[in-house]
């Protein structure tokens, strides 16, 4: 499998200081089958979890 993050989400994650390798971890669950949420048309939303905040807040 290839994982790509675009220029976006590269501006989003430096700002929000989520480190690369929780981006692989979330993606490696992801294969696993370990979603948060399927929105349909091969869509999925996987929470990452945020120095200080969770995964769920």
């Amino acid at each position: 499998m290839r994982v790509f993050k675009n220029k976006s989400c590269d501006r989003f994650t430096k700002n929000e200081k989520i480190k690369d390798k929780d981006l692989w971890e979330a993606v490696e669950r992801a294969n696993k089958g370990l979603i948060s949420a399927d929105l349909g048309g091969g869509l999925i939303k996987q929470r990452i979890a945020r120095k200080g905040q969770g995964k769920s807040s």
